[in-house]
């Protein structure tokens, strides 16, 4: 009987427990959702800024090969190297791919960060704020059931009480006119 009643006991400190769990599971899920969101949007914000830092020091390292290889040209010019010019012609073709392939990747780079640009400071406090919010709602409710929960508990006490004390004195009635009726019975015997 004890371990039934403690089953049932713990059983109903389950489902209260369910209950007050989902009563705040969509709050609390909307709340990681923003904080999901905000950490993979700064990310990709991190990653990329570290692009198109990347596409920038590229395309302004092949700048300077590219005026280190003019020096190169005019003083193979002047020096009427002619298989120097020869290599320095090479050399230039293959650096104006680069510097076309890293513009491009500059300009992809540019507009994958415009993309993923947003202001931090801006969102972080949108975000604080909402919070704020989420948490004073929580505060709320959670007061709201507590005092529910208190009321209830105390209603169900008093009842519970009630009941007990009209069954002892009902108990006492009886005991009393069980004794009643035993002495007159003697009485009437005797």
């Amino acid at each position: 009987m004890l371990g039934k009643k403690k089953r049932r006991k713990k059983a109903l400190d389950e489902r209260i427990g369910e209950e007050i769990r989902a009563e705040f599971a969509g709050l609390i899920a909307e709340l990681e959702r923003d904080l999901r969101e905000y950490r993979d949007r700064s990310r990709l914000k991190a990653e990329t800024r570290s692009a198109l830092e990347k596409a920038e020091a590229e395309l302004g390292r092949l700048h300077f090969d590219r005026i280190a290889l003019k020096k190169r040209f005019w003083e193979a010019y002047y020096g009427e190297d002619k298989a120097a010019l020869s290599e320095i012609e090479r050399e230039r073709r293959s650096l104006e791919r680069a510097v076309k392939k890293a513009e491009k990747s500059l300009k992809k780079a540019r507009a994958d960060f415009e993309k993923a640009d947003f202001d931090d400071d801006a969102k972080a406090a949108a975000l604080s704020e909402k919070a704020d919010a989420a948490g004073e709602k929580a505060d709320l409710r959670i007061s709201e059931l507590e005092e529910t929960l208190e009321r209830v508990l105390a209603e169900t006490w008093r009842d519970v009480k009630e009941a007990s004390a009209a069954l002892h004195d009902e108990c006492e009635k009886s005991r009393y006119y069980s004794a009643s009726e035993e002495d007159a019975t003697r009485e009437r015997s005797a």
